[in-house]
């Protein structure tokens, strides 16, 4: 499947079948390159189309009237970047989504969209892909109330294990910055920079400059990480951290 891999693997741990998901790549086009640090969304787009993100990381964010930014969910290669858009059409005018690292991306047409989902699988693959995204949520807000800056900056690097290798993307590196994670989890940079120096003290962050795992299940520990909420019954078991 070439570049649709990740696609591919996330669209079939929903229940999509191989005729199903070829008839969704068929309709995938206008594939483009985004810069890092572009914006695939801007604030205030409206939208024709559903794009997915077929290579690389980028966010969903919300600027404050002050220019802050902040992250409203990660997105990895096979996510597509704005399907609530295609529920709900109106102009999002605060939310836009930034290529955080060099991203290939490709849209699916609305009146494709309609076709696709008098496919059952890929309607209920959908859904479930949205019920996901709703419980990544949930687990945030629970964590930004109850969870000290330790066990909130560590369960959003597990979270970001996890998403990745359900797509086949292994490794303990994560291509954010601390920027990035302080946006994600509201705290300030430079709590975030003392976190991220107590995760290397336990040796569980490499200190290399890059936020790299090295102790995956330690981090696990720390950050009180329970995966279940990413597994969508016997469909998303992918989806759970591996912390051995």
């Amino acid at each position: 499947m070439g570049s649709v891999g990740p696609l591919a693997l996330k669209l079939k741990s929903l229940g999509i079948d191989d005729g199903d998901l070829n008839a969704l790549v068929q309709v995938t086009k206008h594939r483009a390159r985004v810069a890092a640090g572009a914006d695939v969304i801007r604030a205030g787009d409206t939208g024709k189309h559903a794009i997915v993100l077929f290579d690389g990381m980028a966010c969903a964010y919300q600027r404050s009237e002050n220019g802050g930014r902040s992250i409203l969910a990660f997105q990895h290669a096979g996510d597509f970047c704005d399907l609530y858009r295609y529920v709900l059409p109106e102009r999002d005018s605060a939310a836009g989504v930034q290529a955080l690292t060099d991203c290939s991306i490709a849209v699916i047409d609305y009146r494709d969209m309609d076709r696709l989902l008098t496919r059952p699988k890929v309607a209920l693959a959908l859904w479930r892909a949205t019920m996901l995204d709703a419980a990544i949520y949930r687990v945030r807000l629970a964590n930004a109330s109850r969870g000290t800056a330790l066990e909130r900056v560590a369960h959003l690097l597990c979270e970001q294990l996890a998403s990745r290798e359900a797509v086949g993307i292994d490794g303990g590196r994560l291509p954010i910055s601390q920027i990035d994670v302080a946006d994600a989890t509201g705290l300030s940079t430079v709590h975030v920079n003392r976190t991220i120096q107590t995760l290397r003290s336990l040796n569980i962050l490499s200190p290399a400059s890059s936020i790299e795992v090295v102790a995956r299940k330690q981090l696990a520990q720390v950050a009180k990480f329970d995966g279940r909420y990413l597994n969508m019954a016997r469909l998303l078991s992918r989806w759970a951290v591996r912390v051995e």
